[in-house]
């Protein structure tokens, strides 16, 4: 019996001691010289999985409505563009922070870093 309660006591101590990571409040510039331009994997491992991911798509007809070719006849392979979200994790201001980042990546590595409210 003691050999059990001590088991117990002993897990719910454990479990009560595990702490998780606060997140990290970046400055504008901080982020983008962290961020721009580098692979998925950086963004991974300095902001974990984001809360939200959307994949870009070429809608149907956009020749013609932007008024060019939009289709590269010289080079098959198509790029890959995703677009990953995050909140409140850059400063915005002394006590403010930006509601929403948006990491659009092409082909695995970050080209643009949008930061809204």
């Amino acid at each position: 019996m003691k050999l059990k309660l001590l088991l117990v006591t002993l897990i719910t101590v454990l479990i009560s001691s595990v702490t998780f990571a606060e997140k990290k409040i970046f400055t504008e510039d901080e982020f983008l010289t962290i961020f721009n331009g580098k692979p998925k994997a950086r963004v991974l491992k300095y902001l974990g999985e984001p809360e939200k991911k959307e994949i870009g798509v070429q809608p149907k007809g956009a020749s013609k409505t932007i008024g060019r070719p939009t289709d590269n006849k010289d080079n098959k392979k198509k790029d890959k563009v995703d677009m990953w979200y995050y909140s409140n994790i850059v400063k915005s201001g002394k006590d403010t922070t930006w509601k929403r980042i948006e990491f659009t990546f092409i082909n695995d590595r970050c080209m643009n870093i949008a930061f809204s409210n």
